[in-house]
């Protein structure tokens, strides 16, 4: 049966337009054939896949951040204190291996600009180390020198070494300081009396220059005197009655004790020792008497 509104043919005995769901104007519809009740059962809905956080897909796909080498560091410190040689050559060393791991880590370690600046620093340091010991060197070896050419310096300089201050007086000082007077005394006369063989006509020698003992000459008579300490030379030589000669040793007050002993020596009665009282008379005697040999009011020493 065909619907007067929407012309949907309908079957036969139908009431109502499958249709339009309208009332039909012809015979009554046949009765609709039962429906199948919509079934309660919930149909499962495909799952869905949650998408991941987006923070979990970023550290998924970017690299993480290149950590600092230690190496490198540690050579970045230790080159500050290269003057130091041990340490200026660690940190060249720890240098070096830093930037090698540094390149083989596929950008997971960083740091090569701290181990150049290390390398860079350590190298300058070494180089001026170098250059300040050349120079030391060369100091030490003109020094050297310099006392090879006056080895008085050198014996000052060790007497400075072993006996500390040389303006201080000690009794090991003193005694070493008289001994060294009583040995360049015996010098004099034992050269006295070979000048005196050679020159009979001249007699003795009245200047140390003459006898070679010069002390303006950085030999071994002007080591001796320096450390003798005493002013020695000879106070008078003549051919009334007979040759003779005087030489005396006076003790330089800044490196002996008051009562140090003042030595004369003559060609007759060798070494007299004056103590400060006997001095007094004896010193007078010798100076004022053209003649006279040195007093025998003090010490005979030699």
């Amino acid at each position: 049966m065909v619907c007067p509104h929407c012309a949907y043919q309908n079957d036969d005995g139908r009431k109502y337009c499958r249709g339009c769901a309208k009332l039909l104007a012809a015979a009554p519809l046949a009765a609709d054939p039962p429906r199948v009740a919509a079934s309660t059962t919930p149909v499962a809905e495909p799952s869905r896949i949650a998408a991941p956080p987006i923070a979990a897909a970023v550290s998924q796909t970017t690299p993480p951040e290149p950590t600092l080498n230690k190496m490198a560091l540690a050579s970045l410190i230790l080159s500050i204190f290269s003057f130091i040689l041990p340490l200026g050559i660690a940190a060249i060393v720890l240098g070096h291996i830093s930037r090698v791991q540094i390149a083989r880590s596929g950008g997971r370690q960083k740091g090569t600009g701290t181990a150049l600046a290390g390398l860079i620093i350590g190298y300058l340091q070494l180089a001026l180390v170098a250059l300040l010991a050349l120079g030391v060197m060369g100091v030490w070896n003109e020094f050297r020198g310099e006392l090879d050419r006056k080895p008085y310096v050198r014996d000052a300089i060790l007497d400075r070494l072993a006996h500390d201050d040389p303006s201080k007086v000690t009794p090991e000082r003193t005694a070493r300081h008289q001994q060294s007077a009583l040995t360049a005394l015996r010098i004099i006369r034992a050269n006295e009396t070979s000048y005196l063989a050679a020159h009979l006509a001249e007699g003795y020698a009245c200047q140390l220059y003459q006898l070679g003992l010069d002390s303006t000459d950085h030999g071994e008579w002007r080591s001796l005197l320096v450390d003798a300490d005493y002013d020695i030379k000879i106070l008078r030589c003549s051919l009334i009655n007979g040759p003779n000669y005087v030489v005396l040793a006076i003790p330089r007050s800044d490196g002996n004790p008051a009562d140090a002993p003042i030595y004369c020596l003559d060609q007759a009665n060798g070494i007299e020792s004056y103590d400060t009282d006997q001095a007094r008379d004896a010193i007078p005697t010798v100076v004022t008497r053209v003649t006279e040999p040195c007093p025998l009011t003090g010490t005979h020493t030699d």
